[in-house]
């Protein structure tokens, strides 16, 4: 996954009991603030998030929908 991809969280990930919440949420990967890090920009049924992930543990449960050129 790199900066730009759209990501959504797997099935595998969502439909784990406490998880259903994200089930629908699709968000763009941007550049962290600390070097090594990202964000996720989240579209969600309550409107957008912010997420800070680091690489690469931050990754898990996650999918990519479109990559980015």
């Amino acid at each position: 996954m790199k900066v730009g991809d759209l990501v959504k969280y797997s099935k595998e990930y969502s439909s784990r009991p406490g998880f259903d919440y994200c089930s629908d949420w699709t968000g763009i990967i941007a550049p962290g603030d600390i070097s090594g890090t990202y964000k996720i920009y989240w579209t969600t049924q309550h409107g957008v998030q912010i997420g800070g992930w680091i690489e690469p543990d931050g990754w898990q449960g996650l999918e990519v929908i479109s990559e980015s050129r």
